[in-house]
């Protein structure tokens, strides 16, 4: 991107000099840099030219060979070097984002396993220890890595990949360090990354996602006014790249975007939220057909299950969970084994709430044997989902959602010891605190930790903003606590805030659970007790 100021006002741009300052000038044909094109960078030897040390080669084809080799060792448990053949394949192919995806779920392995500690050795940091751009970008990708939830580090890495013309790469860095970046507290710091993260974006030529994190920017300081005029003019200068319209004067002009009609109503049905019965069936068809012409191709795999799924007629469930497997099998990316998990869970659950319409319809005599199938099915959904996310959670073990989504699983299924150890680390996550916090608590007091329950749910009351039924449910939960800590140690003064509690929540809403019932208890537990 030209080095104009961050910030230029938009009415000291034409239309001409926006589109060079957003877009940068027009690649020079004679000096490529490696993109979706497959193309190589200006230092990259001539055919037959032995590299030197500056070099820099790419072979999609080699980069298979050692994602392949990267799969096995992966495999075996080796996760450092599994790390490292996986960024000699990207160095290779570094646009494209199965070796990216594969690369960091190695790294989430490495993570997991105690040597972890010591660092990444001194063979895999060598190998990304060169000058080239090339190696600044692998060495950006195994510092994020061993930091995956610094949002700094995959800022880092998302720069990186910009200045090499990495738009498949980058997009993908990019999604991620944006929803890195939105986590800063710190509202200066984070339009600070936020910007960067559109100008990285703007490189790319990725004008819609930079026009997302320039917003965002702005949301944590609405009064900057350089700022807000960027954003505008990033907008407009979008608009009118979607539309072709900076291509009006030239040969073909507009008229290049409309050209292959059918390919304009492919895209155009493909976003389109309601679709017709006719046109998923197209859907459909069409991708599988790309299907037969690219049947190892990510992305037209992808495209095949999500339309499938669309469709939902009966057998495509299985086939889209069968591409997932393939895919998760084939690029030892673990994202499509959840995806995979997802329609398992998605298809168990319909299980569920069938049997619920017919516990609702079935006789009085009918209704016990129908209770019982859909209590199995309940069980069935519960193993099911602790199993996934137990796999999830060994797969990104830095995710503190899913670690909360596993503790849930195992409160659900009595499994409290497991539950309030994630529970404690996902507390960590301000976004998941509150209902960290409270099932916590509950997990306190479910194994007759009183002293420990009250503590939590008293921190759960002052964590944050909450619906008013939430703080019902949380002011309960203490009262219960609050009157087992009593009865436990003999302490009245704990029995009399639990009354003054129920109290409280009768005063808010009278019929609320079975408060009036517990009040007569407390009160009684009180009046025994002095």
């Amino acid at each position: 991107m030209p080095s104009y100021p961050l910030y230029p006002h938009p009415q000291t741009l034409s239309q001409e000099l926006a589109l060079a300052f957003f877009f940068g000038k027009k690649k020079d044909e004679s000096n490529p840099q490696p993109g979706a094109n497959g193309a190589t960078p200006s230092d990259a030897p001539k055919p037959g030219e032995k590299p030197n040390s500056n070099s820099i080669v790419f072979d999609e084809g080699k980069a298979s060979k050692f994602f392949q080799h990267a799969k096995t060792v992966q495999e075996t448990g080796n996760y450092e070097y599994a790390m490292q053949l996986w960024l000699s394949g990207v160095r290779l192919h570094p646009n494209g984002v199965a070796g990216l995806e594969s690369f960091f779920a190695a790294t989430a392995q490495y993570l997991n396993d105690p040597a972890s500690k010591k660092g990444p050795g001194k063979d895999i940091v060598k190998s990304v220890s060169g000058g080239n751009d090339v190696d600044k970008y692998l060495r950006s990708l195994l510092e994020w890595g061993m930091k995956p939830a610094e949002a700094f580090l995959s800022l880092k890495a998302l720069e990186s990949a910009a200045s090499l013309g990495l738009r498949e790469a980058g997009l993908w860095i990019g999604e991620r360090s944006f929803a890195l970046c939105l986590r800063e507290k710190n509202d200066k710091r984070r339009k600070e990354l936020l910007m960067k993260v559109a100008q990285a974006f703007v490189k790319i030529e990725a004008a819609d996602r930079a026009v997302q994190a320039a917003e965002a920017a702005l949301k944590a300081d609405p009064s900057d006014g350089e700022v807000s005029a960027w954003v505008r003019d990033l907008a407009a200068t979008a608009t009118m790249t979607r539309g072709g319209y900076g291509n009006s004067g030239k040969e073909g002009g507009f008229r290049d975007n409309i050209r292959d009609a059918t390919k304009q109503r492919q895209l155009e049905e493909g976003d389109r939220i309601v679709k017709t019965e006719e046109t998923v069936d197209r859907l459909v068809s069409q991708a599988e057909d790309e299907f037969i012409k690219r049947p190892n191709d990510m992305p037209t795999i992808e495209v095949l299950a999500k339309r499938l799924l669309e469709r939902s007629k009966p057998g495509d469930e299985q086939k889209a969970h069968d591409l997932y497997m393939q895919m998760y099998t084939q690029f030892s990316t673990f994202r499509f084994r959840e995806l995979a998990g997802d329609i398992r869970i998605r298809q168990q659950a319909r299980k569920v709430r069938e049997l619920e319409r017919m516990v609702e319809k079935a006789s009085e005599g009918e209704k016990g044997l129908v209770h019982s199938m859909l209590q199995n099915e309940v069980d069935a959904l519960l193993k099911l989902e602790t199993a996934e996310f137990k796999a999830r959670v060994a797969a990104y073990p830095t995710d503190l959602g899913k670690k909360y989504e596993l503790g849930k699983r195992y409160y659900q299924a009595g499994n409290y010891d497991e539950a309030i150890a994630l529970f404690q680390q996902s507390q960590i996550d301000a976004k998941m605190r509150v209902m960290s916090l409270t099932f916590l608590g509950r997990s306190f007091l479910k194994i007759n930790y009183f002293d420990e329950a009250v503590h939590t749910l008293r921190g759960a009351l002052t964590a944050g903003d909450m619906p008013a039924e939430m703080n019902l449910e949380l002011q309960y939960d203490l009262m219960i606590s609050l009157v087992e800590q009593g009865k436990a140690a003999k302490n009245a003064e704990a029995i009399r805030e639990a009354d003054k509690i129920a109290s409280s929540i009768a005063m808010k809403q009278f019929n609320y659970r079975d408060v009036r019932q517990k009040r007569d208890e407390i009160k009684k537990v009180l009046a025994e007790m002095v």
